[in-house]
């Protein structure tokens, strides 16, 4: 048994995280998964995304230019 003045075993600020498999724990995860290829490629923040849209846009061009020209 702890005096009153001894520290509490958990930090006050410590959070569950989320179940396995809830849209909470599928979101947490997508955005680690973006952070860690923004480390990889060595953009961060929102020059990732702007590669991000243009590459998406970029995808799309090449699958109407395949549609098209086919």
């Amino acid at each position: 048994m702890g005096s009153k003045g001894s520290k509490p075993r958990k930090p006050s600020h410590s959070q569950h995280l989320p179940k396995v498999g809830t849209a909470t724990e599928n979101a947490r995860l997508q955005r680690e998964e973006r952070a860690a290829i923004g480390d990889v490629m060595g953009i961060s923040g929102p020059a990732l995304r702007v590669v991000m849209v243009l590459g998406g846009i970029a995808l799309v061009g090449a699958l109407l230019g395949l549609v098209i020209f086919n």
